[in-house]
C-alpha cells in the first residue's frame, strides 16, 4: 500500500512537472492561440512582466520581459524591441529569442548581436543617448518573439508607466506591472480608463502589483478620442527623485514648478550690453509692452534657427542665453530661455513653459512630474495671456496655430509652477473665404481667378504653401483639387500679412473638361472648388465618443458667367441644415440671363459628443458631400 502511495505521489509530481513546462511552451506556440485574441489583431502579447525596482531617489533598476507574437506584416512594429542607454542609463541584460509557429527557436541575440546607433533627428546637433537593438526579417507568419532586458537608471524623474495596451489591433493575453519599494520612498500613483478591465491590483507597504489578462485587440475609430484617454494607464512619480545628478522634490505642480525654475531655468538669462543697447534701439518709442514684444519676437526670427541639443541635464536645462546670441541657434528650451531674456531687458515679464507640441494633449493637471516635450513662452498681458512659439522663424507675432493650441500646459514662475491653458481658436476665428469669377466657355471650358483669405487656424493650415518651390505649389493646388479632371494652374500670387495673421492666395485656372454636354444641353456643378471630400464609415457598433477637434468656417462666393448662347432653367430653393454639430447652406442665384451666383456656407462646431452621436454627424456630412455635387442644366438658346 506504501508503495503504491509513493508512485502516485511521483507520477503527479511528474505530471505537474510536464504540466508548466507545456504551459511554459506554449507561450511560444502561435497555433494555441484563441481566437478571442487574434481576431482584428496585427499581434498579441502574450506575456509582459515588467519590474521597477526603485533602490534610491538614485537608483532605478528596470527589468522587463516581453513575449509577443506577429500575426502579419501589419505587427512587426511590436516586435520592435530595443533599449537605450545614455552615460545615467545602463544595459546590464539583453536577449532577444525568435520562435516560429509552433514554438521551435530560429534565432537567438545576445547583447553583442544586437546593433548600436545615436538617437539622433534631423535637427539634432548633438545627443549624448543611443540605442541597441536587432532586425529580425520574417520568412513567414506568424513568429513569436522573447525579449529580456534589464537596465539601471541614476535618474528617477522619470519612472516607467504601465501602458498594457500600447496600441490598437494588439491583444493582450497577460500583463503584469509591479513596482518594488523597499526603501519605503514617498511615491504617488495615478490610475486611469480601469472601468470595463479585469485589473487585480495587490499592494503592500513596499510593493504593488497590476495585473491584466485576455484583452482583445482594440480598433482605432475614425473621430474618435486619443488613445491615452481609452485605455488603461498607471503613472507613477517619487515625490523626492534626480534628474541627470540634480536631486529634486514635488508633491504638487507649484512645487514642481519651483524644482524646475530654481535648478533648470534661474540664472541662465544674461546677455552682452552690446545686444542689450540693440534691443534699447529696436523698441525706442514704442509705448505698449505688446508692441516691444512684437518687435523683439520678430528679432530672435530673424537672428535664430532651431536646432535640436540633447546631451544630459542639457535635454531639460536650457542653454545660457549668451551663448545662443553668440551662436545664433539653440532648442526650443535655449529659443525659448533666450526670448525671455531678451524681454526681461525691456522690463517685460514672461515665462518659460512646458507644452506637449504637435498631437493635443493636455499637461496633467491632477497629476505633478516631468511632462511635456516643447518649451513655448507665456507673456501674462493684463487680461490677455500672449504666447510665442519661439522656435518658429516664420509664425506670425503670438500666434501658435494646432502645433500648442488648446492644452493645458505648464507655467514655470519663480514663485512656483501653474497650470494655464494656451489659446483656443473658435469656430468663428478659423476662416477660409473663398471668391471667384468663373467664366463658362462654349467649348466647355472654363476659366477662373480664385481668391482665397485665410485666418486662425486654416491660416496655420493653408500658409505652409509659400514656402514651396513653383513647381511643388502647382502639384499641391492640383492635389489640393485633385476631383477636377485636366486642371491647369496658370499663375499663383500669394500674400502673407502677418501683421493681421491673414494668408491670401490667388489662383488663375484653366480646365477643359468641368462641363459635361448632353445632347444640346450642358451639365455643370456650380461648386467647382469646395466640394467636401469626408468619407466617414458606418459602424455597425460606434464604441468610443465622437471627438470633433476643432472647429471652422468656410464660406464660398463664386459668379459663374454663362457660356454664349446658354441660360439656365428653374434653379432649387436655398438649402440650409442646421445641427448641433454646425451649420450648411447652399444656395444658388440668378443674376440674370448670363449670369449666376453660387454661395456656400459651413460651420463645423468642436467638441466631444456621445458615441451615439457619430452617426448623426456622419449623416450630416454624407448630406453635405452629396449638395455640394449637385448639378444644373444650361439650355441652349
Amino acid at each position: 500500500m506504501k508503495i503504491k502511495i509513493q508512485l502516485v505521489l511521483v507520477i503527479t509530481l511528474l505530471s505537474s512537472v510536464v504540466t508548466t513546462n507545456a504551459q511554459k511552451n506554449n507561450i511560444f506556440q502561435s497555433v494555441v492561440l484563441d481566437s478571442t485574441l487574434t481576431d482584428q489583431a496585427n499581434a498579441v502579447v502574450r506575456s509582459e512582466e515588467v519590474t521597477i525596482d526603485i533602490k534610491s531617489i538614485n537608483t532605478v533598476i528596470v527589468k522587463t520581459r516581453r513575449v509577443v507574437t506577429v500575426l502579419n506584416k501589419y505587427g512587426n512594429k511590436h516586435a520592435d524591441f530595443y533599449e537605450g542607454y545614455s552615460p545615467t542609463l545602463k544595459i546590464k541584460k539583453l536577449e532577444a529569442v525568435v520562435y516560429d509557429t509552433y514554438g521551435k527557436e530560429i534565432k537567438k541575440y545576445k547583447k553583442h548581436d544586437f546593433k548600436d546607433r545615436s538617437v539622433y533627428d534631423n535637427n539634432s546637433l548633438a545627443r549624448d543617448d543611443r540605442i541597441k537593438y536587432f532586425e529580425y526579417t520574417p520568412v513567414s507568419y506568424p513568429y513569436t518573439l522573447l525579449f529580456e532586458s534589464e537596465v539601471e537608471s541614476s535618474s528617477t524623474a522619470f519612472i516607467r508607466s504601465w501602458l498594457p495596451i500600447s496600441n490598437f489591433k494588439l491583444s493582450v493575453e497577460k500583463s503584469k506591472y509591479k513596482i518594488l519599494n523597499s526603501e519605503n520612498i514617498p511615491i504617488r500613483f495615478k490610475e486611469t480608463s480601469f472601468e470595463g478591465y479585469q485589473i487585480s491590483k495587490n499592494k503592500t507597504p513596499q510593493e504593488i502589483e497590476y495585473v491584466i489578462s485576455d484583452v482583445s485587440a482594440k480598433q482605432a475609430e475614425v473621430l474618435g478620442p486619443d488613445y491615452y484617454d481609452i485605455v488603461p494607464m498607471v503613472k507613477i512619480a517619487l515625490n523626492e527623485f534626480s534628474l541627470e545628478g540634480v536631486e529634486g522634490a514635488a508633491i504638487d505642480w507649484k512645487s514642481m514648478g519651483k524644482w524646475q525654475y530654481d535648478k533648470l531655468i534661474s540664472g541662465r538669462g544674461k546677455l552682452p550690453p552690446k545686444t542689450i543697447a540693440e534691443i534699447n534701439k529696436l523698441v525706442s518709442g514704442v509705448k505698449t509692452k505688446k508692441e516691444k514684444a512684437k518687435l523683439i519676437y520678430e528679432y530672435v526670427q530673424k537672428k535664430t534657427r532651431y536646432i535640436s541639443v540633447q546631451l544630459g541635464i542639457g535635454g531639460w536645462k536650457p542653454f545660457l542665453a549668451s551663448d545662443v546670441d553668440r551662436l545664433g541657434y539653440g532648442d526650443c528650451k535655449a529659443l525659448t530661455n533666450y526670448t525671455m531674456a531678451l524681454l526681461d531687458s525691456q522690463d517685460i515679464t514672461s515665462y518659460y513653459t512646458v507644452v506637449y507640441a504637435k498631437e493635443r494633449r493636455d499637461i496633467d493637471s491632477e497629476f505633478a512630474s516631468m511632462q511635456g516635450n516643447h518649451a513655448i513662452l507665456n507673456i501674462p498681458n493684463q487680461e490677455e495671456d500672449l504666447w510665442l512659439e519661439c522656435t518658429s522663424q516664420t509664425n506670425p507675432f503670438n500666434f501658435i496655430g494646432s502645433f500648442t493650441d488648446d492644452r493645458e500646459v505648464l507655467v514655470i514662475t519663480p514663485e512656483g509652477g501653474e497650470i494655464k491653458r494656451t489659446k483656443k481658436y473658435e469656430p468663428e476665428e478659423n476662416t477660409l473665404y473663398t471668391t471667384a469669377k468663373v467664366d463658362l466657355k462654349v467649348d466647355r471650358s472654363m476659366s477662373t481667378t480664385i481668391k482665397r483669405i485665410s485666418q486662425g487656424l486654416e491660416y496655420d493650415w493653408n500658409y505652409g504653401v509659400q514656402f514651396e518651390t513653383p513647381k511643388d505649389q502647382e502639384l499641391y493646388y492640383k492635389k489640393y483639387w485633385g476631383y477636377i479632371n485636366g486642371l491647369e494652374i496658370r499663375n499663383i500670387e500669394l500674400t502673407d500679412d502677418k501683421d493681421i495673421v491673414e494668408f491670401t492666395e490667388e489662383i488663375d485656372l484653366l480646365c477643359n473638361t468641368c462641363i459635361k454636354k448632353v445632347g444640346s444641353r450642358l451639365l455643370l456643378s456650380p461648386n467647382f472648388f469646395s466640394k467636401d471630400q469626408s468619407n466617414l464609415p458606418k459602424y455597425e457598433v460606434r464604441k468610443t465618443s465622437l471627438v470633433i477637434s476643432r472647429g471652422y468656417t468656410n464660406i464660398d462666393e463664386y459668379i459663374i458667367n454663362l457660356p454664349k448662347g446658354y441660360q439656365v432653367g428653374n434653379l432649387v430653393e436655398k438649402t440650409i441644415i442646421e445641427t448641433e454639430f454646425g451649420k450648411y447652406s447652399y444656395e444658388l442665384q440668378k443674376i440674370n440671363d448670363k449670369q449666376i451666383k453660387f454661395k456656400r456656407f459651413l460651420k463645423i462646431i468642436d467638441g466631444t459628443f456621445s458615441k451615439e452621436k457619430y452617426e448623426e454627424y456622419r449623416k450630416f456630412r454624407t448630406e453635405i458631400k452629396k449638395i455640394d455635387k449637385s448639378k444644373i442644366v444650361l439650355k441652349q438658346v
